[in-house]
């Protein structure tokens, strides 16, 4: 089950960025370590359009982050994917919140694609999203810097059916 992510939910997902590297794996440049508030609060007003989610188990357990952004009328982008605390990684739940936020997106626009970025050396992703329905885009790989290293980052892209 996919809820708006508010102020609110901020503790949770403050517990599951642990330090700077896994902040920039999940979300680039976006923010920076450690989350706060403020930082919400001026993304969000400075992206309106764009929405937050946090992604619940059965059981009413948090356990993924998650962002869309939409991008134009056919077309939105999915991004800050986190399936948060290590115990909850490698069971299905990157996949699960994927398609929830799959699901809410038919829901809520007339998009025909979907897009994603991801880190070219982050394999469990890749395989995740392939899993999906994505595949990879022709366009060019752009490159992030953390650390002083360089990371490509490429593309991904799932049609939607209507």
């Amino acid at each position: 089950m996919l809820v708006h992510f508010e102020l609110t939910h901020l503790p949770i997902l403050k517990n599951w960025v642990v330090d700077e590297d896994l902040l920039f794996q999940f979300s680039a440049h976006g923010f920076t370590f450690p989350l706060t508030e403020k930082q919400f609060i001026d993304y969000q007003k400075e992206h309106p359009e764009r929405q937050f989610y946090l992604a619940y188990l059965e059981s009413n357990l948090p356990y993924a982050f998650g962002e869309i952004i939409p991008q134009d009328e056919h077309s939105v982008r999915i991004a800050r994917l986190l399936v948060g605390g290590k115990k909850n990684r490698g069971k299905g739940l990157g996949l699960q919140l994927v398609h929830e936020l799959l699901t809410e997106i038919k829901q809520q626009n007339k998009a025909n694609h979907v897009d994603l970025y991801v880190l070219e050396k982050n394999n469990v992703a890749i395989r995740c999203y392939e899993k999906a329905g994505f595949t990879f885009t022709k366009d060019k790989p752009f490159m992030l810097s953390h650390k002083n290293q360089d990371y490509p980052v490429l593309k991904m892209t799932k049609f939607l059916m209507k």
